[in-house]
């Protein structure tokens, strides 16, 4: 296979262009197989980490990152402003600028020289700082006073706050996705849909509380099937997986994977009476190992494993990993049932755990195999189903 790195580096070096990188390393790797394969390989390949100087440099932005807010808190904290507003305005302009220094280092390191997890750490910060500057400048400018009066939750905030709570909310989508229209940056889409998903729940929490939260794991839940589309439709442009396309679809399926299995797990707590399921579905089905939720915890293995089987079907991975703990807790209730003890049931649960992973990627290929065998290569269900080479 041809080293995609290298092309990377000559897109760096504006030999290439950035866009050029995917096909080019297609034709090249077809070229150097004697023909194109007849069937994507179905592999997702981690883009974002080439060598160790990635590493090293994400930390070192990570770093700088922290330094930044430390230094704003202390030269705030220092500067002895008597105003409570101005100290807030001053706060979050500062912020501002911690954000646009973020910016220029995308600049550099996302733009110029395509060095993809140091990327995805300015993005981070990136979008924190634009959140919190966001909040602090509207505080500053709208409120004119100070935080003295804390005495409300959603149900009974001020209007003034509520709109500070949207704006800032609403950054938390706006700046990743910005992020991405100029960067091409993969994980900011997929950070842009998790923020997406942020703000319609916060929007929905501050119309009516008391409803949202009686219907929350239905919002997690179709907020995550709309992301999981999203993806679909990336994978479906390149369903051999090897463009930017497919790593947005990565990282879209990264941020639904959570919202649909939170959304899920919450449905079938509530189904069984357990409230806390629907502010913390991890949380209920951990309670319901004292109620017997044997029924509960079987239940949410039947959704993990349905989930195993629509992640074959469409040969993305990432989905298992997001349920992999919530897995393991439902695991345990099911052998707490039986008597086993604490240790005993640590090893169980893990032993068990890890066996249907290794199982899962020992037999990943056979088994999409066996399941797609009616897909045609290059029709158009292999677009959303990809599927495997045949052997022999």
């Amino acid at each position: 296979m041809f080293d995609r790195s290298a092309l990377e580096a000559a897109a760096a070096a504006g030999v290439i262009g950035a866009e050029q990188v995917g096909p080019l390393h297609d034709f090249l790797a077809a070229r150097a197989g004697g023909s194109a394969e007849s069937a994507p390989s179905g592999e997702e390949e981690l883009r974002f980490i080439r060598n160790f100087h990635d590493v090293f440099l994400a930390i070192g932005i990570v770093l700088l990152a922290a330094g930044l807010m430390v230094g704003i808190g202390v030269y705030v904290s220092g500067a002895n402003v008597a105003d409570p507003r101005q100290g807030v305005l001053l706060t979050g302009g500062l912020f501002a600028g911690a954000g646009v220094v973020m910016w220029l280092l995308g600049e550099l390191f996302a733009r110029r020289r395509r060095l993809f997890l140091p990327a995805i750490a300015i993005v981070c910060a990136f979008t924190l700082f634009a959140v919190i500057a966001a909040a602090l400048l509207y505080a500053g400018v709208t409120l004119g006073r100070g935080f003295e009066d804390t005495n409300w939750d959603f149900s009974t905030m001020p209007p003034q706050l509520r709109i500070g709570a949207l704006i800032a909310a609403g950054v938390a989508f706006v700046a990743p996705f910005v992020f991405y229209l100029r960067f091409r940056l993969p994980f900011s889409l997929g950070l842009a849909g998790g923020g997406a998903a942020f703000f319609a729940i916060v929007a929905a929490m501050l119309a009516n509380f008391e409803l949202t939260m009686r219907f929350l794991p239905l919002l997690y839940l179709g907020l995550g099937l709309l992301l999981f589309l999203a993806a679909i439709a990336f994978d479906a442009r390149d369903p051999a997986r090897n463009s930017r396309f497919s790593d947005n679809g990565f990282w879209l399926h990264f941020a639904a994977a959570p919202l649909i299995l939170n959304g899920a797990f919450g449905l079938i707590g509530l189904l069984f009476g357990n409230q806390l399921s629907a502010s913390s579905p991890a949380a209920g089905l951990v309670q319901s190992a004292s109620n017997g939720g044997v029924t509960q915890a079987a239940l949410t293995l039947a959704v993990v494993l349905a989930l195993g089987f629509i992640s074959l079907l469409i040969n993305r991975r990432v989905l298992i990993v997001s349920a992999l703990i919530t897995t393991g807790v439902a695991i345990g209730i099911l052998m707490n049932a039986v008597g086993l003890g604490a240790g005993a049931l640590a090893a169980s649960t893990l032993i068990v755990l890890g066996a249907f992973v290794l199982i899962l990627g020992a037999s990943w290929r056979a088994t999409r195999r066996a399941l797609l065998g009616w897909v045609k290569p290059g029709g158009v269900w292999a677009r959303i189903f990809p599927p495997e080479a045949q052997t022999g």
